[in-house]
């Protein structure tokens, strides 16, 4: 069926969630405080019985698709882009929970915060050990309020499941997700748009991000792998010569980011001026 009219498109990716996970997940969405939104699900080919557990809903606001074949979770993302049609787009995982005002907050900030094209905002970790959530959480992940692209030579400084973005920003620069990435293709993403736009985090957890054996962030290797691939492309867009990407790299390492800290401004006019 789906909202005609939306204004957040939320995508949900689904492939073999545990029946508990899925359920979480979906309820978080369809009890949220804002509610003029589409939940745009996308089965990639799952085998078990998950879509049983997406028809049991009877919600207008959600709009069901399934892949007869698996195609991938970077495919499946972009997917989804194109099957949005809200104003902006807010990321879910399928293993996730929500807190019931996220979308609320995120929305209310980027409508009153016109020159900010993405927000995000910390989460809270918990394990399956952990089984009830009323319990205390194993950590609150934070982020920076007003991450820049010095930042993400550290670490990915936007949590993508929690993240909700202006969809025009993102279609006007051709934005969507690399498919050389397995595992870290939200920070590909990020890592390059924040050439052009800006991004903000709110400062509390808006998110629970359940840790179990199936996360794909779990692959320790790949991940890393991955993120020194992402990091070595900031650096190629920062410095053209290698020597300078060597020396830049070098030093944040060394510094662990205090030198940047304490000399931002003036290396950002050395690169762009």
């Amino acid at each position: 069926m789906g909202n005609k009219n939306p204004e957040i498109s939320v995508l949900l990716p689904v492939y073999n969630t545990k029946e508990k996970y899925l359920r979480e997940c979906i309820e978080s969405i369809l009890h949220q405080t804002f509610e003029n939104f589409e939940l745009v699900i996308l089965n990639d080919g799952s085998s078990n019985n998950a879509e049983e557990i997406i028809k049991s809903y009877n919600d207008k606001r959600i709009c069901y698709y399934k892949n007869e074949k698996t195609q991938g979770i970077t495919k499946c993302r972009n997917q989804l882009l194109k099957l949005a049609k809200g104003k902006y787009i807010a990321v879910h995982d399928h293993d996730d929970i929500s807190f019931s005002d996220r979308f609320e907050k995120e929305y209310n900030f980027l409508e009153n915060n016109k020159e900010i094209s993405v927000i995000s905002g910390w989460i809270e970790v918990f394990s399956e050990r952990n089984c009830s959530l009323k319990k205390p959480v194993l950590k609150i992940w934070k982020t920076k309020t007003y991450p820049k692209i010095l930042d993400f030579l550290k670490r990915c400084e936007l949590i993508h499941p929690a993240c909700m973005w202006r969809r025009s920003d993102f279609e006007r620069f051709n934005l969507i997700y690399e498919e050389g990435y397995y595992g870290a293709q939200d920070y590909a993403l990020f890592a390059k748009a924040v050439r052009y736009l800006k991004f903000a985090n709110l400062q509390e957890p808006i998110l629970k991000y359940r840790r179990h054996p199936d996360n794909v962030s779990r692959d320790k290797e790949c991940m890393k792998a991955e993120s020194l691939k992402v990091k070595n492309v900031i650096l190629e867009f920062l410095a053209s010569d290698e020597k300078d990407r060597k020396f830049l790299y070098s030093v944040f390492k060394k510094t662990q980011i205090s030198f940047f800290k304490k000399f931002k401004t003036a290396f950002l006019i050395f690169l762009y001026y």
